[in-house]
């Protein structure tokens, strides 16, 4: 896919931003993206141009919306401090796991972007580089109104990072990146035929 005799910047980032690239070729593609500049400017093109396309529908991904729902009814509201849900996407692999619940694994026993997230959620900062480059997802059918979104640096994960904040004051980050988040610790499988994880640290539930 990405030899020398076949490498196609412009075909192959159009693959991969489509979506219709299969797992074993994106992984390594997405390595590939690291050292090549041609695919990487071509990739952040596509994106651009989808992006702007998306945003004129303000249409949220696909199970993002249920993931938000299953979070926020499930997880149980502490008696003098406000819920706080947390969501990470890995845009790359359309994994989405939210963040709530029971202390139980620190954060410093997480992979250091998780520990990252982890810590903005905890603290509802974001030490932002800049703008975000894709839009926010419209989230207010889950009640959900934008506060900001910026680019930030999550200990060398680069990613979009988006505040939402509802009428209870439950506050919600989503973060979303074009490399994979790694698994946090001592997460467990979703149910069968569900992509994804579950995982508790700092008070916190991820999903």
């Amino acid at each position: 896919m990405i030899g020398r005799r076949t490498h196609d910047p412009e075909r192959d980032a159009a693959i991969y931003v489509s979506g219709e690239m299969r797992p074993p070729e994106r992984r390594r593609f997405e390595a590939h993206l690291l050292g090549c500049d041609d695919c990487w400017r071509e990739v952040s093109l596509g994106r651009e141009g989808r992006g702007m396309v998306e945003a004129s529908r303000e249409i949220a991904p696909p199970g993002l919306r249920d993931d938000i729902r299953a979070a926020i009814s499930v997880a149980p509201v502490p008696r003098r401090l406000p819920r706080r849900l947390a969501l990470v996407a890995a845009v790359v692999s359309v994994l989405a796991f939210s963040i709530f619940g029971a202390a139980q694994v620190r954060s410093r026993n997480q992979p250091l972007p998780i520990a990252a997230a982890l810590t903005a959620a905890r603290t509802e900062t974001l030490a932002a580089r800049g703008p975000s480059e894709l839009p926010a997802p419209n989230l207010s059918s889950q009640g959900l109104q934008l506060v900001m979104g910026e680019r930030v640096d999550l200990a060398g994960l680069t990613s979009d990072a988006f505040m939402y904040r509802n009428t209870a004051g439950e506050t919600v980050l989503l973060f979303t990146s074009a490399a994979p988040f790694p698994v946090a610790h001592a997460a467990t499988p979703l149910a069968a035929g569900v992509n994804g994880w579950t995982a508790q640290s700092d008070g916190m539930t991820l999903v």
